[in-house]
């Protein structure tokens, strides 16, 4: 064997073992994670259906992988705080957040230094659904024509309930004003279930919540449903027909909940992630907790979250950008 061979045949054995040592720490990590415990973000206070859904996960996390699943509220600004944190931290599957929809609104509503397309990486998510349009019963509205018409003939004295800018109630009011052209006043809460009792007394006129937050005031005769944000049935107000087929051509919103972390996370780690976040989410104490909220299971691929978001960042720049 000639030197120059002896040679060749060395640097193909170096730059062999080089690229098989590359290629163990993902294959390791992914094999051994979690070894430590994890953090999940919710962007959000306490006692929040955030908060709730999380620490279930986490909870099932915990158990099944012997390590800590932490919780951590980081509230503020609408979730941007939060959702900020999970941006910044280390991209290496032990800092996770758990967020609700309005992730896609925040580039509109909130000076924010980051990009949520591009400086997260969903995961996966977990829970969705429509949400439903409550009306004071005083005001003897019972379909979104006379409340349409009521708040063109009384602009700006509509009143509605809200959670802040960035809260699904504000965005699914948002959206009806922007569809139907009519004016009303947000009235916001710290927490929306307050604004829901004050719709019920008649201090508010209008709010866009979830069939959990107020179906069981329409049973009882304090409320008066008129439709629901989404285009398919509402499991928890079957009897409700989407507004866009009431009178509001091209409306939809729907309310969901995902994981996601930090870009740059190994992908194996975010498929093992999904995984076992799915395999939670199926869990009886999980599907009680969707059910009682009036929200249902959503399962898919990290691909399947990242079209979502894609798509609602587009959609609310014509609406939130203006």
């Amino acid at each position: 064997m000639t030197p120059i061979i002896k040679f060749i045949q060395k640097l193909m054995f170096t730059a062999a073992l080089a690229a098989g040592i590359a290629s163990l720490p993902l294959s390791a990590t992914a094999q051994d994670y979690p070894t430590k415990a994890i953090t999940m973000i919710a962007p959000t206070g306490p006692g929040s259906i955030v908060d709730i859904l999380a620490r279930l996960i986490g909870e099932g996390m915990t158990e099944q992988w012997g390590q800590q699943v932490i919780v951590k509220n980081v509230g503020g600004a609408g979730g941007a705080i939060g959702i900020g944190q999970i941006a910044s931290a280390e991209a290496d599957g032990y800092t996770l957040g758990f967020v609700p929809a309005n992730l896609t609104t925040l580039p509109y509503l909130y000076q924010i230094s980051y990009n949520v397309e591009t400086d997260v990486v969903p995961v996966v998510r977990v829970a969705g659904a429509s949400m439903v349009h409550y009306v004071n019963k005083d005001l003897g509205i019972t379909s979104e024509a006379e409340f349409i018409k009521y708040a063109t003939d009384h602009p700006g004295e509509v009143t509605f309930a809200t959670a802040g800018e960035a809260s699904a109630a504000n965005l699914a009011a948002k959206l009806f004003q922007t569809k139907t052209g009519i004016e009303m006043t947000a009235i916001p809460y710290e927490k929306l279930n307050l604004g829901v009792l004050d719709v019920v007394a008649g201090r508010v006129s209008t709010v866009f919540v979830s069939a959990g937050q107020g179906m069981q005031f329409v049973k009882d005769g304090q409320l008066t449903a008129l439709g629901v944000t989404g285009l398919t049935p509402n499991p928890g107000a079957p009897d409700l027909a989407p507004i866009a087929d009431l009178g509001v051509a091209g409306y939809e919103y729907n309310s969901w909940f995902g994981i996601i972390a930090p870009a740059g996370t190994p992908r194996d780690i975010i498929d093992r992630l999904n995984a076992e976040i799915t395999r939670q989410s199926q869990t009886p104490a999980f599907q009680q907790a969707l059910a009682k909220a009036g929200l249902e299971p959503i399962v898919g691929t990290p691909e399947d979250f990242a079209a979502v978001i894609k798509a609602e960042v587009a959609d609310w720049a014509g609406i939130l950008a203006k």
